[in-house]
């Protein structure tokens, strides 16, 4: 056997198909056990947001475990607050709704059948036939359904409660020995690399704990504009109830505003029905300002990554893995960018990010060029690298290399080249289309002759 023109040996040959089959196999495993890896990957977001608490209590003077205690304890406090809070408030709407729907459907079905009987362009509706039955019991079983849709995990209450604690207690082993798992994980990679590596990690955890900041700016921020509009502007109870359910609905981007509408819906139908277009654009415009206006802004300052990333990141995670994965596409994302960038372009291309320039010549015409900066000194390794930034010295100083790409056109000489190449082309066209139209000419001149 042959590979490039030279002899492979069956035990190099073994090794490949070993290797190949070992890695096709870690792969069908972490898949088979894809959502205990989001799970614990859950758990590392926890342990590294609880981890800001917990350093703050410590520079306090409080020791870590009684700075760990407090802050776990504070958190599930907070969580079970905001528990009894929502709900209560809307298991009694959703009961009110239940008892005044079988009205609400009625005096609905007798408007529409008057307005079909004035106007001839609305259809004529056999209400019994499309609900199959009671209309009450049909639009009950259809929101049951779109709940379980919306909200899979609902469906198995010992599933999530068994996943919930499961989370919790490896987030508690993560917050209280970080540094055992972290010295084991960084024994995995190279001693040459290990420096940079925990740099590489440091970094992650920042990133992590800039995006819980932005969002959980963010959360209180929508909280509050949905807990004004739906209170002072509609009057609809319960307004608070509706702000903190806004607020925990923006932890998912782009469908978490979707979600939250479903509440306060409930509500305005069971208060007035009139209430549901306005309650509907109420939302729709303070989610908009939120997520086009503030939403940028705050994101802008903790983490950079272009909108139309988030919702790919989200769309892939919803059809990888389902919920969870939309629930933790933002962060995923956040890791797949400061690996790339990292690993791939810092140590691997040692550059930094590239940057298109559009310039002018002196003659008016215009050209780009791409430029960037080496990421360190071609002599260091990535990881002496990061043990020369870790002293806190400069590796470029003031004098940064650049490798500068110019893109055609490049130079008024070959802007001419090419419009000389270009003319002779189209004149060898021309040329060709008038002896192909003479030929025919010619051929019928010749039988009319």
């Amino acid at each position: 056997m042959t590979t490039g023109g030279s002899a492979l040996s069956l035990g190099a040959w073994t090794q490949r198909v070993f290797v190949t089959l070992l890695l096709i196999s870690l792969f069908v495993g972490v898949w088979a056990l894809r959502e205990i890896f989001l799970m614990t990957f859950l758990a590392i977001i926890l342990a590294i947001v609880l981890h800001i608490p917990v350093q703050r209590l410590q520079r306090l003077g409080l020791k870590r475990g009684l700075s760990v205690f407090v802050s776990l304890a504070g958190s599930i406090l907070a969580v079970a607050l905001l528990l009894v809070l929502i709900v209560p408030v809307f298991a009694v709407q959703v009961r009110s709704l239940v008892d005044d729907l079988p009205d609400f459907i009625d005096e609905a079905q007798a408007t529409y059948d008057e307005q079909a009987a004035k106007q001839d362009w609305l259809p004529d509706i056999q209400w019994d036939s499309v609900t199959e039955g009671n209309a009450s019991d049909f639009l009950i079983e259809q929101a049951g359904k779109l709940t379980r849709s919306v909200f899979p995990f609902l469906s198995g209450i010992g599933g999530a409660i068994t996943s919930t604690v499961f989370v919790f207690f490896i987030t508690v082993f993560f917050i209280t020995e970080p540094a055992s798992y972290l010295e084991t994980l960084l024994t995995l990679f190279p001693r040459e690399y290990r420096p940079r590596a925990l740099e590489v990690f440091e970094q992650l955890a920042a990133m992590l704990q800039r995006w819980f900041i932005g969002q959980l700016i963010s959360m209180t921020m929508s909280g509050l504009a949905i807990a004004f509009v739906t209170g002072v502007i509609l009057r609809l109870p319960n307004a608070a109830a509706l702000g903190v359910i806004s607020g925990i609905m923006e932890f998912v981007p782009n469908f978490g505003s979707i979600i939250a509408v479903i509440p306060a819906v409930i509500i305005a139908l069971a208060e007035d029905p009139i209430l549901v277009p306005f309650t509907i654009l109420a939302y729709l415009l303070t989610q908009q300002i939120q997520s086009n206006i503030i939403m940028p802004r705050i994101m802008a300052r903790q983490i950079q990554i272009p909108a139309a990333s988030i919702l790919i990141a989200q769309i892939i995670g919803a059809a990888l893995f389902g919920f969870l994965g939309v629930l933790l596409a933002l962060p995923l994302a956040i890791v797949v960018l400061v690996l790339v960038r990292e690993v791939y372009v810092h140590d691997i291309l040692n550059a930094q990010a590239a940057r298109v320039q559009t310039l002018s010549r002196p003659d008016g015409t215009q050209y780009r060029r791409v430029t960037t900066e080496v990421y360190r000194p071609e002599a260091l390794s990535p990881g002496e690298a990061a043990l020369v930034r870790a002293t806190g010295s400069d590796l470029f100083g003031d004098d940064r290399a650049q490798v500068v790409e110019i893109i055609t056109p490049s130079s008024p000489a070959l802007e001419q080249a090419s419009r000389s190449q270009q003319a002779v082309w189209m004149a060898i066209l021309a040329l060709t289309v008038a002896q192909g139209v003479a030929l025919v000419r010619s051929l019928v001149g010749g039988e009319r002759s």
